[in-house]
């Protein structure tokens, strides 16, 4: 995934964590949802090889983040992430 397309998924599953029940607890099947439904968005479609690869990147991508506190803590280590991801 180019770093300008993860960007993107991040930014878009950031706003996700924080538009849904953001002092809800952060867990790793949220995450999963959330970038999935990320990358649908951005493609258009949620059944082609592409997609797959870009979750799996998008989630390789966080993978060292804590998943500890709420959904919008997540969001804003996930957004201070991104300074690193898009340059």
């Amino acid at each position: 995934m180019e770093a300008a397309t993860l960007a993107i998924v991040l930014r878009a599953t950031a706003d996700r964590l924080t538009a849904m029940h953001p002092d809800a607890a952060m867990s790793a099947s949220v995450l999963r949802t959330e970038v999935q439904l990320s990358v649908w968005d951005h493609h258009g479609v949620y059944n082609n090889a592409t997609v797959g690869r870009d979750i799996n990147s998008a989630l390789t991508a966080v993978a060292g983040l804590p998943l500890t506190g709420t959904r919008s803590l997540y969001a804003l280590r996930l957004r201070e992430q991104l300074g690193a991801v898009t340059h």
